[in-house]
């Protein structure tokens, strides 16, 4: 027999191994069959005790045996029989023994501390297959110590091989199962192998191990807007919330990393069918699941009018222009209401208007189909160049002009005193500009003044002098200047 701790051959009689000391213990352990069998076996020999005739020597014919003769033999023979039975049973307890997974399991321990692998693996591989399907805790644990061994033999694979058994939360438990997935997720992260490990996340039912290692595990990216059919131009956006690039195609192929890089949105403005199909790959080289999106443009009007100037303020004259597509005509208002073809139709370059204005526009193809409005809200401001006494003397020097005033200082035909031009403010007309306002007073010869009713407006960029009235809804309005 081997000695159980070191392994090695110890000659038949020998009570110890020569070659670590260890004592041999050749007590075995207690097995319920194997008493039931030294029992049949006592049984057997007692039975046969009770027929005395065995002690006796068969005479030849006509010769009486003589009982007396022989119980001189009766003593010894019961004796060496029990002795014959009982080195059969010990033999029997040493033989099962030793095929006992628990027996087995000593053996391998002994084996692996004196440091043979090989035969420890091979030991527990035995303790193993005498192991209960259903002692689950018994097989868990000789699984770990078989992968221990193996993992110090430097049978890696080997030992992954044997881990992957306990990855099963059904059989082992999530705790045994988590703690098999790491072990082996660690093996495969040393060598670089991250689509083994891609797998072995996507198959697991361990919500756990997916949270742990989501780095693993590339979430696909998202398209917008939804698929559908669409009467105007589309721009799609492809987005992600994992870390990695995306790649797609538009002809209906998988994408791969030999895909088109996204890196902005996509426009499509022609009618026709486009099949967006689009993937994640993270810096682990693995992909995420492929999402499409079909999209389908038809029916659509004319590309929007390009409007050069954009929404803004503006200080110096501007001209607001406007471009469509060969065959198209462009339509705008500024009144705030959406353009038809009713509308002003835009033939040339427009003047932009002084202060505050909104433009807008549309290109209505041959077919009467209308583009998407442009709106644009321009707010022109001419930097100050006239002072109010300026503006005042402005309006003093036209009505001279006109033969309204006699001089300088306000005179007037035919009437006593003198007219002046009293500042009343700054107001800012639509569409014109910003003013001042001066009303007209007449300054009688003892002092006292009376408002003649007439207001004038002096435009502070210009200079330019015009009379202020009031149009149907109460605005201000200007009024040119003529004789009176």
């Amino acid at each position: 027999m081997k000695c159980p701790n070191c392994g090695e051959e110890i000659p038949e009689g020998h009570l110890y191994c020569e070659a670590c000391g260890k004592e041999i213990n050749f007590v075995p352990e207690f097995d319920p069959e194997i008493e039931n069998r030294i029992n049949e076996s006592l049984s057997g020999v007692a039975d046969d005790l009770k027929d005395d005739s065995i002690f006796y020597t068969k005479r030849l014919p006509g010769n009486k045996a003589n009982k007396s003769e022989l119980k001189p033999f009766v003593i010894p023979a019961i004796t060496a029989v029990g002795l014959i039975i009982a080195f059969v049973v010990v033999l029997m307890f040493m033989f099962d023994g030793q095929k006992s997974p628990e027996s087995y399991e000593e053996q391998a321990e002994n084996l692996y501390v004196a440091g043979k692998l090989d035969d420890a693996i091979e030991t527990i591989d035995k303790a193993i297959e005498g192991t209960s399907e259903d002692d689950i805790n018994e097989q868990t644990e000789l699984l770990l110590k078989k992968y221990e061994y193996q993992m110090e033999a430097g049978k890696t694979e080997e030992a992954v091989a044997t881990i992957s058994v306990l990855s099963d939360p059904s059989v082992y438990g999530e705790d045994t199962a988590l703690s098999a997935l790491d072990q082996m997720i660690a093996y495969y992260e040393s060598i670089s192998d991250y689509d083994t490990i891609h797998e072995l996340l996507l198959n697991t039912s361990l919500n756990s191990a997916k949270e742990k290692y989501g780095k693993y595990l590339p979430e696909a990216p998202r398209i917008y807007p939804a698929e559908g059919i669409y009467e105007e131009p589309v721009n799609v956006q492809i987005t992600h919330s994992s870390d990695g690039d995306i790649y797609y195609t538009i002809n209906g192929a998988i994408p791969d990393d030999t895909g088109i890089l996204y890196k902005d949105e996509l426009v499509f403005e022609e009618e026709g069918s486009y099949s967006v199909k689009a993937v994640l790959i993270n810096k682990y080289g693995l992909k995420s699941d492929a999402v499409s999106a079909d999209y389908v443009l038809q029916n659509f009007g004319p590309a929007e009018p390009v409007i050069m100037e954009d929404s803004g303020e503006y200080s110096s004259a501007t001209m607001i222009v406007a471009v469509c597509d060969p065959g198209c005509r462009i339509f705008y208002t500024t009144d705030g209401s959406d353009p038809t073809i009713k509308s002003t139709e835009y033939l040339s370059p427009i003047s932009m208007p002084v202060g505050n204005s909104t433009f807008k526009f549309v290109t209505v193809d041959d077919e009467e189909n209308y583009s998407d409005i442009v709106e644009k809200n321009y707010h022109l401001a001419y930097t100050t160049m006239v002072s109010v006494d300026q503006a005042r003397e402005s309006i003093i020097k036209i009505l001279l002009k006109l033969d309204i005033l006699l001089d300088m200082n306000g005179s007037v035909r035919g009437e006593e005193g003198h007219y002046d031009y009293v500042y009343s403010g700054d107001i800012e007309i639509a569409g014109s500009g910003d003013y001042y306002m001066f009303t007209e007073t007449h300054v009688f010869n003892d002092g006292h003044t009376a408002d003649t009713g007439l207001l004038y407006a002096v435009n502070k960029h210009d200079g330019k002098v015009n009379r202020l009235g009031y149009d149907s809804s109460g605005n201000y309005t200007l009024i040119t200047i003529s004789n009176r």
